[in-house]
């Protein structure tokens, strides 16, 4: 009897039907291979696709084609050329994030980047990822992911690749080529593979005792106040 329920479920079955986008951010096992999937994934292929090959200087152009590959809820930031993003609408930007050149965003699950966050080149965050110990359904396309988010003000150096699931916190530092695989909490300087947190920050470690006499500590902020100035 088993065995019989176990054919009509297989006969009912269509994969190129069984799931949807909201399986992807609901966190279900699904295949990517709906017409509603793919769909978002080739459209947004195609803006990336525009916005690698804009001009650097057609600074207009480039931000249209940001609104479009991005969520709607995402503000005013900077991707260097060249990006490759795969859904884009799972992709939250906060206002003035700065990503710098070849990102790779795999956002199968929702991923949300703070403002004022800075990302170095070359990073991953990669949020999918395929059943580990059971390679019959690994082989059979199935797929899963898990939402990232990395907080307002962190900072995440060269070559650094975030995991399905990872939480970053605020003024965040993680090092150059780390692998985030757990949480790391706000203000925590991190790194390694896995990234493990080193320290906190110190001010005795403050770098702006380095800046000439007189020099903004806010540099590029236009606003400063005269407590924020080096003496």
């Amino acid at each position: 009897m088993s065995n019989a329920v176990f054919r009509i479920v297989h006969m009912n079955f269509d994969p190129l039907n069984h799931s949807t986008l909201n399986d992807l951010r609901r966190q279900k096992w699904h295949l990517p291979v709906s017409a509603e999937i793919r769909e978002q994934t080739e459209r947004t292929a195609e803006l990336v696709y525009d916005y690698n090959h804009t001009r650097p200087s057609d600074s207009k152009r480039l931000k249209h084609l940001l609104m479009h590959i991005l969520s709607p809820q995402s503000e005013d930031c900077t991707i260097k050329q060249p990006m490759t993003i795969e859904y884009g609408c799972n992709t939250t930007v906060g206002k003035d994030a700065f990503i710098n050149y070849n990102v790779t965003i795999l956002d199968t699950a929702e991923v949300t980047i703070g403002a004022h966050a800075m990302i170095g080149p070359n990073c991953q965050l990669v949020t999918v990822t395929h059943p580990v110990d059971d390679a019959e359904m690994r082989a059979g396309g199935w797929e899963i992911a898990h939402p990232i988010a990395i907080g307002d003000h962190a900072w995440l150096g060269a070559g650094v690749i975030v995991l399905p699931g990872v939480s970053i916190g605020q003024h965040a530092v993680i090092g150059a080529g780390s692998i985030v695989s757990k949480d790391i909490p706000d203000y925590a300087i991190a790194m390694g593979q896995p990234a493990r947190v080193v320290r906190m920050p110190s001010e005795a470690s403050y770098e702006r005792s380095e800046l000439a006499a007189g020099l903004p500590i806010q540099g590029l902020k236009s606003a400063v106040r005269t407590d924020d100035v080096t003496q």
